[in-house]
């Protein structure tokens, strides 16, 4: 740009009749012409075919240098401070991109350079920077071109390097925040025309906490409220609510101990009179950065809902991410799922939610202590990462604390997944702790009851009550459609039951009676089994398959269990014995998808699991039958069947059941380990 203002300078003047002007502009090479072979070479002491000298040269580039320094500083300079102050402010009213603002600011700074381009070069030639007399053949030798720009190249550069320097004391995100400050602005009044017309309230302010002053600021807020205002944090409902951290819904202000006359009577000297108020509390950082206050509903029960509190807990999470750094917000978001993650039941999304859920606990317990005769009720919740048992609410003397699972009787009922009734004893306590389960028998954590008043013991009734207790609140645990989840699991299993009983297809439908099994092996040394049984038709035979066979039924049965008609029929589980008896006839229907599949290409599965009450049940063993010989009515009468350990698993080491000279699972200490009663048929 340096060079393009001092050609167009310097072809101006001479359009004009003036001399050519040597200075900034650089010459492009002409050939020489021969009519002009002659000069007065005396004044220079020079011929006309020599070369400038290495002084002459040098003075050439400094000529060249000093003022393209000037223009290359001015260039830049101008270019960053006004493309800066036009993206922070015309940018950003009119929505202009950043490259909008520095097209702009480049042509300013061309412009000026067309205007400084004469009065930079006098100023170097008053201090001295001035090319030497050179002859008109030497000025267009190529060595003096190439020297002379190099020397504007030189100072071009060093020039814009130090036109950079705004860079070094301006903000670079100034115009960044600008525009998020105006996209936040223009959101929050979306927000509180929305919030008051979704909620139908009579007015809607949004506060944030200045913690300087100690108050609540007003930030944006309904047109029936002032433009500003301030509210102390020891004030009235929304001051606790910004205090404490917690939400409050209250149907009518008068009947609370927060009412205030002068507060609530005349809201902000409105005229509002205020009845039912939602305040909210918006967080950031983990800590309460704000306000949002939903005044009078005004539908004809007059009350704010819960689908009201949930709706408002929702937006101010987006409000709180609004208020934030984005990457810092994004990061504690994060967080907040990861730690969902490792606590069990159901992830609450909103914390009005939440809020609910822990003002139940404890009246829960409160009335369950009292119908017991407890001295203490505690709810622990597993910690699945830790594997540790944590306190999340106490009813009675006991501080809050944590146990390892499989420690203590909480974590022993946790870890087997029963419940666990211990005695006084003459140095503790009597205890009873009762496990949590949502929908898949998972543990959830467990209700801890100790010291039966009056008594050595927690009797059978007591039992059976926090049984029925810990029901409900793993419910709860679990999110709110768990109630929704037990129900379809009850119907799909009677479904299951009818659909393969009515089958009306030609293939029929299988009944498998599972009478008891011994010697069962365990797929953890920490317990004994917990022992179930699966059916399932397959196609090939299952104990020829290569290995890898675990990994694939686990991922058919996840598959399975959202279907409505179940491939996998299951047996009841019964808990910590090796030798299990079950006496169910379990009816297998039979898949669409091998309608038109040879009989002697379908086999039933055979499936021994192990039932972990924390972590995935672990499959213990099989066997396989074939569909052919069943619809024969070889396997009729209930007889013993061997099970086989899956290939690939190292069960067939020296501490886990190997493959006996009978086919059936033999232990090293010769106690065979199967099926001793059951029989398959076929129903057409």
């Amino acid at each position: 740009s340096a060079g393009l203002a001092r050609d167009l300078s310097t072809k101006s003047r001479h359009a004009f009749g003036r001399p050519p002007h040597i200075g900034l502009a650089a010459r492009l090479p002409l050939p020489p012409s021969r009519s002009c072979a002659k000069v007065d070479a005396s004044k220079e002491g020079t011929s006309v075919s020599s070369e400038p000298t290495r002084e002459q040269l040098h003075r050439c580039l400094q000529a060249a240098a000093v003022p393209f320094i000037g223009f290359g500083f001015l260039d830049n300079f101008l270019m960053i401070v006004f493309g800066d102050l036009i993206d922070s402010t015309l940018c950003v009213a009119l929505n202009f991109s950043t490259m909008a603002a520095a097209a702009i600011g480049n042509t300013i700074s061309d412009g000026a350079g067309i205007w400084s381009g004469q009065w930079l070069e006098s100023k170097c030639k008053a201090l001295g920077f001035e090319e030497p007399k050179l002859t008109e053949a030497q000025q267009e030798l190529p060595i003096t071109i190439r020297w002379k720009n190099i020397g504007q190249f030189i100072g071009i550069t060093i020039g814009c390097i130090l036109g950079c320097c705004p860079l070094l004391v301006m903000d670079p995100n100034a115009a960044v925040q600008h525009r998020r400050d105006k996209e936040r602005e223009e959101a929050f009044e979306i927000v509180i025309s929305k919030v008051q017309e979704i909620l139908q309230a009579e007015a809607v302010g949004l506060l944030l906490l200045n913690k300087e002053r100690d108050e609540l600021v007003s930030s944006h807020q309904s047109p029936n409220l002032p433009p500003s205002f301030h509210w102390k944090l020891n004030q009235g409902v929304i001051g606790h609510v910004a205090h404490s951290g917690n939400f409050i819904n209250i149907a009518d202000i008068k009947d609370e101990a927060m009412y205030d006359p002068e507060l609530h009577d005349n809201f902000l000297n409105t005229g509002i009179t205020v009845q039912s108020i939602l305040c909210m509390p918006v967080f950031r950082g983990g800590e309460v950065h704000g306000v949002i206050s939903v005044i009078n509903k005004k539908d004809h029960s007059g009350t704010f809902t819960q689908k009201d509190e949930d709706l408002l807990s929702a937006i101010c999470s987006h409000i709180s991410v609004a208020v934030g750094d984005d990457k810092q917000t994004f990061k504690e978001v994060i967080e907040q799922c990861e730690k969902s993650m490792q606590t069990t039941g159901s992830p609450e999304f909103t914390s009005a939610a939440s809020q609910r859920m822990a003002t139940l606990f404890v009246p829960a317990l409160e009335g369950l202590r009292t119908v017991l005769g407890a001295e203490a009720t505690v709810l622990m919740l597993l910690d699945r990462q830790s594997q540790e048992l944590f306190s999340e609410v106490i009813d009675g003397p006991l501080p809050h604390h944590t146990a390892p699972v499989g420690v203590g009787a909480a974590g022993e009922a946790v870890q087997v997944g029963h419940y666990m009734n211990v005695p006084q004893t003459e140095t503790t306590g009597s205890e009873l702790a009762v496990p949590l389960f949502d929908t898949s028998r998972k543990c959830l954590g467990a209700i801890k009851c100790v010291n039966k008043q009056g008594s050595s013991a927690f009797n059978t009734e007591d039992v059976e009550f926090v049984t029925q207790v810990a029901h409900y609140m793993g419910m709860l645990l679990e999110g709110p459609d768990a109630g929704l989840r037990r129900v379809l699991a009850s119907t799909r299993q009677k479904m299951q039951t009818k659909a393969a009983m009515q089958a009306a297809d030609a293939k029929g439908t299988i009944v498998c009676n599972l009478v008891k099994a011994t010697s069962l092996p365990s797929a953890s040394k920490r317990k004994v089994i917990d022992p179930y049984v699966t059916f399932s038709i397959a196609r090939s035979n299952p104990l020829q398959q290569e290995p890898g066979v675990e990994q694939r039924v686990m991922r058919v049965r996840n598959k399975d269990r959202k279907a409505a008609i179940r491939r996998f029929a299951k047996s009841g589980t019964i808990l910590e014995d090796p030798n299990p008896s079950w006496n169910e006839s379990i009816a297998l229907a039979f898949p669409k998808k091998f309608e038109g599949v040879p009989e002697e290409e379908l086999w039933v599965h055979v499936l021994l699991w192990d039932y972990d009450s924390l972590r995935n049940d672990e499959l213990v063993a099989h066997a396989a039958f074939s569909l052919s010989e069943i619809r024969a009515g070889k396997l009729k009468e209930v007889a013993a069947h061997g099970l086989r350990p899956l290939p690939g698993t190292g069960q067939a080491s020296s501490e886990a059941p190997v493959l006996g000279p009978d086919k059936q699972i033999a232990k090293p200490s010769g106690s065979p380990s199967i099926l001793e009663g059951m029989g398959v048929s076929s129903r057409r």
